[in-house]
């Protein structure tokens, strides 16, 4: 039997095909209106929406069974199809149920002509993509998820060495560019004698102080300022849009807030010092290692005359 009989022996027509589409097509399929008014679905729309059967939407809208924000989006979509002749391919429309349920669509929306070629109304077809939209959701909070565990140090909370690093780069380029004479600060910071403190009170307490050392840093910080732990007992803070002044003077105070507040220890109240470095960024001297090099020698400068200061 010839291909053409076998169609002819079957005797397929436009109505089977449009039959056999409106009851097993599972993707939901709608035609409207210019008014936006349903003229025809298939089955799995009308399951959608709650319906028995098709019929039971012909002359409904989206308002009738969506929230009005969602229906009037899909209105103003269709406007705009009937107005251009231009179809919408693969919208991903939300669909919120509640403050828990969120349905997710994609769809794409056509023109809807007439015998003499005049647009009429619109049709579209629109496929439930929920579960792989959850999961791609899914995917991509463990993505930043892992993405700020790998900048972030486990101990303090505080950003890493190696975020650090990308942050001063960032920042050198960004105040290297600029021509208000703005610049930020570096201010790096050891905790005075750690290791007796661990030999006093064992590594457990000592990791108590990091963190007590780690949430003033933070606490007593403005939003825009930047706090690391860069090393075992090594701190950074960058300072952005700050004059020199204002950086010492959070840092004199960073100092004086440690050695005035005790950290409790196995029971006792041990005060805590620090010793801290403080550097200005030079736009005209960009070299991050200069910067560096300035903020851990003046670091160093601490430690030599005493501790429990900072020099600048």
């Amino acid at each position: 039997m010839s291909e053409n009989n076998f169609w002819e022996e079957l005797q397929i027509n436009d109505r089977l095909v449009i039959d056999t589409i409106r009851k097993y097509g599972s993707d939901t399929i709608y035609f409207k209106d210019k008014d936006s008014k349903f003229i025809w679905n298939n089955y799995d729309h009308a399951k959608q929406l709650g319906a028995a059967t098709p019929d039971e939407l012909v002359g409904k809208t989206d308002m009738d069974y969506f929230p009005a924000e969602f229906a009037e989006k899909a209105r103003q979509v269709e406007l705009e199809i009937m107005r251009t002749g231009k179809p919408v391919l693969n919208i991903e429309e939300e669909l919120y149920l509640d403050d828990d349920n969120v349905k997710y669509y994609s769809a794409s929306k056509y023109p809807l002509y007439d015998k003499d070629n005049n647009i009429v109304g619109t049709w579209g077809i629109s496929r439930d993509i929920t579960e792989t939209k959850k999961l791609e959701l899914e995917l991509e909070r463990s993505y930043h998820k892992m993405e700020l565990l790998a900048r972030v140090d486990d101990l303090s909370g505080l950003y890493n060495r190696r975020y650090f690093y990308e942050t001063l780069e960032k920042y050198a380029s960004l105040y290297e560019k600029r021509t208000d004479g703005s610049t930020f600060a570096l201010l790096v910071i050891d905790v005075d004698d750690i290791t007796n403190i661990n030999d006093q009170y064992g590594q457990q307490n000592g990791d108590i102080v990091l963190k007590s050392v780690a949430e003033r840093c933070v606490a007593n910080v403005r939003t825009e300022d930047t706090c690391f732990r860069t090393g075992g007992d090594e701190f950074a803070i960058v300072l952005l849009d700050t004059e020199k002044i204002t950086a010492v003077g959070l840092a004199k105070k960073l100092v004086e807030l440690m050695a005035t507040e005790p950290v409790v220890l196995d029971g006792r109240r041990e005060r805590i010092t620090i010793s801290a470095g403080l550097a200005m960024f030079d736009p005209a001297d960009p070299d991050l290692s200069d910067l560096l090099s300035k903020a851990e020698r003046k670091l160093n400068k601490s430690k030599r005359e005493g501790k429990n200061k900072v020099s600048f």
